[in-house]
Formats: C-alpha cells, structure tokens, sequence
C-alpha cells in the first residue's frame, strides 16, 4: 500500500472537504415550484396519451397503407411521450432527493432538540426507511 493510501497519511495532509449546508426553504420551494409545475406537464402528457388511444383504434381498422401513416404518427407522439415522462421522471427524482435531505436534516434537528422518542420512531417508521 502506498504512503498516501494510508489513514494516518490522509489524516494529516488530506484537506477537509467543507460539507454543503443545507437550506430547507431553498429546497421546499423548488419542490413546490415542481408541483406547480406537474400539473401543465401532466396536462401535456394526458393529452398525448389520448392521441396515441385514437390512433391505436385507428390501426386497429384500418388498411395496410393506413397503418404505415398511422404507426409513423404513433412513433412521433410516442417520442414525446417518452421525452415528457423522462423530464418529468428526472424532476420528481431530484425533488425526491431533496425531500430526503430535508427529512435527514429535520431528524438532526429533532434529536438536538431532545426529541429523541420522537427520531426513534420516525427511524423505525418503513415510511420514513427510503431516507
């Protein structure tokens, strides 16, 4: 093992990193801006996925050049379907984690406050397990 792979080594020359202070209103605020947000793209997606019905139902009927035109429209629909859900899949992953870093933070501050019965069960809860 190299000189600078050890503890000791790193205890003494390794620079501390500063850890990021977290800023619960900073982060509720972009969870609520999400949430406002959601509702237009969810209206967006809704209005896509009965597009794609209609044109399912087409296909169903219709004859072989017709399914060609229909399958491309599908195609196109079902791009932005997937590109919709994908931005709306990175924002609640994000904003999952920023709910995890506020419930992490308000355990600190419940257990410094002298909460302690109160953290214990919050820990035990399966609700709170995800954290």
């Amino acid at each position: 093992m190299a000189l600078y792979e050890k503890k000791w080594w790193q205890r003494l020359f390794k620079k501390e990193e500063p850890t990021e202070k977290v800023d619960a209103l900073k982060d509720i605020e972009a969870i609520k801006e999400f949430l406002r947000d959601v509702k237009s793209d969810a209206e967006i997606v809704s209005a896509l996925v009965e597009q794609l019905e209609e044109l399912e139902k087409e296909r169903h009927v219709g004859t072989e050049k017709v399914i060609q035109i229909n399958l491309e429209a599908q195609s196109q629909i079902l791009d932005k379907l997937i590109e919709n859900y994908t931005f709306m899949q990175d924002d609640m992953d994000i904003n999952a984690s920023r709910l995890r870093t506020i419930a992490s933070e308000w355990i600190k501050h419940a257990q410094k406050a002298g909460l302690s019965d109160l953290v214990k069960e919050k820990k035990v809860n399966p609700i709170w397990k995800w954290m």
